[in-house]
């Protein structure tokens, strides 16, 4: 009898060990998910302006930009250097795309600005990626510009 009493507190034991690590894992699941931000959320934004590689703004960080000019064959004058558009991250919330409408805003205006015939030039920024789907952006981007143009980055 006491054999079976120890039996069964031993397993009632083994069973609040095991349920106090799985919901110790949800815990900690539940806590990385709620400071991660969701991909899905407006944290992109296209903006006029050239960065350059050591530029640090608190609220635009850029990922891409490509330069074009006004017209195809256009021969800039000294100190002017076309329109340029850069992709970049802003405060989660205040941007105007998710991270697939961004890539897919950019791909369509490289093709656009290719087919014209002016697109000068391109540059990305892939240490400043924070993401995984950030990377992979930047490299989906430039490999559409060598497509569209047919030659490499002139970085």
């Amino acid at each position: 009898m006491i054999t079976v009493i120890a039996g069964v507190a031993l397993f009632l034991l083994a069973a609040a060990g095991l349920l106090a690590y799985q919901n110790s894992r949800l815990i900690a699941e539940q806590e990385a998910d709620s400071t991660a931000v969701p991909t899905g959320m407006l944290m992109y934004s296209v903006f006029n302006e050239r960065f350059l590689e050591n530029d640090e703004r608190p609220g635009a960080v850029p990922l891409f930009q490509y330069t074009v000019s006004s017209e195809p064959g256009e021969q800039l004058s000294r100190g002017e250097s076309g329109t340029t558009f850069a992709l970049c991250r802003v405060p989660a919330g205040t941007g105007e795309m998710i991270l697939w409408d961004a890539q897919n805003w950019m791909v369509n205006n490289i093709r656009k600005a290719a087919i014209q015939g002016v697109l000068m030039e391109h540059s990305g920024f892939p240490d400043k990626a924070a993401r995984k789907g950030e990377k992979e952006l930047i490299i989906n981007l430039e490999a559409t510009v060598k497509e569209e143009t047919g030659h490499a980055d002139p970085y």
